[in-house]
């Protein structure tokens, strides 16, 4: 993720935000199949639902969120997009909180408030520093 990143600013490429990140999947896929049929043992059936699972998670968990990933590289700082992945586990905790009635405690909440005070932290360093090129921009 960290070189798709950083090679999408470098080059700058033309393409669509979908296209994009539809190469970049493929050629990863593309790239780790073969480690993945060495190293993971065989499937031995494959029933519809998990089909449809895989699917959901390739349509809805990849395309989805690398487009909206790139989409935020091309309009933000690197720093403010890079603070926001950081709350995709505290997403999955949540949701197993909503859906699954999983519980919060411990650990888990400590490593919500930390990832949440640092995003927080990110967020409010951003704000100053842009807040402080606009006062150097004014006559």
């Amino acid at each position: 993720m960290a070189l798709g990143t950083w090679l999408s600013r470098r080059w700058a490429l033309s393409l669509p935000i979908v296209a994009l990140t539809g190469w970049q999947l493929t050629i990863g896929g593309v790239v780790l199949a073969p480690v993945a049929l060495i190293v993971d043992p065989p499937l031995h059936q494959v029933t519809v639902l998990q089909a449809a699972g895989y699917l959901w998670l390739c349509l809805a968990g990849a395309m989805l969120a690398y487009g909206l990933w790139f989409r935020g590289i091309g309009r933000l700082s690197p720093v403010a997009v890079s603070a926001m992945s950081l709350l995709s586990p505290v997403t999955a905790v949540v949701l197993g909180w909503i859906f699954l009635g999983q519980k919060i405690q411990g650990m888990a909440l400590m490593g919500l408030i930390v990832v949440l005070a640092s995003v927080m932290s990110i967020q409010r360093a951003l704000a100053r520093q842009a807040a402080g090129a606009k006062t150097k921009k004014a006559p």
